[in-house]
């Protein structure tokens, strides 16, 4: 087994590049699985790495044990799971030792219907089939996250666990009432607006407000009208933080560089695509709001990663 190095206080992020890096993201139509490609492009135009590979997964529990067991050097996930993984809570059967290494995105989690559908609120889903994702997927941790504060029950849903391509095509297919998105733009979404109509429900007063409260992963939102067609105008949504996760043990200068290097470049990432959108201003929250603007609740931040914010001037 490779040697994990210590990072000396004040070392420059220089690092050998590895013949190639690893990033576990999600199925190949997922928002995970384009931002990997966008950031795994970065890390070798930047020397982080020769080449990338994108690995196609089940989303953010199966990253984190990939990351864990070094099958992948990077990966993917909803922040919320962090803590569940290290600790080993449920689904994970024992404690997964990752840590953050930064922030990925932050975007609406939204429930969406066919246009002729009745359905207009978030509350009317209550019973109803909804498409969340895979079982062990950020998405699904999301939705049981929704029925708990709005104090529905763990089965105040019909949970269907299948991928978010197909969660379309049920709803187009009226196999489902409603679909639970992530954060778009997305492949998956472009094909299922182009497949049928769509509207978004509006969540009711005071339920963004009670999850922002219960759950620190999340913020208020909204999903940008340009991206929905036929939709006038923005919708207040529930905002979620995706985070770029490393091995709790993982090489020290590699994950500093690499940091570094994601910092140094989040304005043209921004431009490679609109998923990133903000990615700088969310980077620079750590100025006022510290470490928790990184890694939120009880998330740990990856001693290599937090000193590259450091160096970067964005950590104090």
């Amino acid at each position: 087994m490779e040697e994990r190095r210590a990072l000396p206080p004040g070392a420059p992020f220089l690092v050998p590049a590895m013949d190639k890096i690893r990033i576990a993201s999600s199925d190949l139509l997922s928002t995970f699985y384009e931002q990997a490609k966008a950031l795994g492009q970065v890390l070798v135009e930047e020397g982080i790495a020769k080449d990338a590979e994108i690995l196609p997964t089940t989303g953010s529990v199966m990253n984190a044990e990939m990351v864990a067991r070094g099958e992948a050097d990077l990966g993917f996930m909803a922040s919320n799971w962090v803590p569940r993984a290290v600790q080993g809570a449920s689904p994970f059967s024992a404690p997964v030792a990752v840590a953050i290494a930064a922030p990925l995105n932050a975007g609406p989690l939204f429930f969406v219907v066919k246009a002729d559908s009745p359905l207009t609120s978030v509350s009317q889903l209550r019973g109803r089939k909804v498409a969340v994702g895979h079982r062990d997927s950020g998405m699904a941790q999301h939705a049981l996250n929704m029925v708990r504060v709005f104090g529905w029950g763990e089965d105040g849903m019909d949970f269907a666990f299948i991928s978010t391509f197909d969660g379309g095509n049920a709803l187009a297919d009226g196999e489902v009432d409603a679909q639970f998105q992530a954060p778009i733009p997305s492949t998956h979404f472009t094909a299922l607006c182009e497949r049928t109509p769509i509207k978004v429900l509006a969540y009711d007063n005071g339920e963004i407000e009670a999850a922002c409260h219960q759950i620190p992963f999340y913020s208020p939102a909204v999903v940008p009208g340009a991206f929905v067609p036929g939709q006038q105008g923005d919708v207040a949504a529930i905002g979620v933080l995706n985070v770029i996760v490393a091995a709790a043990d993982g090489d020290a200068e590699f994950i500093a560089g690499a940091v570094a290097a994601y910092i140094r470049r989040a304005g043209d990432i921004e431009k490679m695509n609109p998923l990133f959108r903000g990615l700088a201003g969310l980077l620079a929250r750590a100025r006022t709001q510290g470490e928790d603007a990184l890694a939120p609740g009880v998330a740990p931040l990856h001693p290599a990663a937090a000193a590259a914010f450091r160096e970067a001037g964005l950590l104090t």
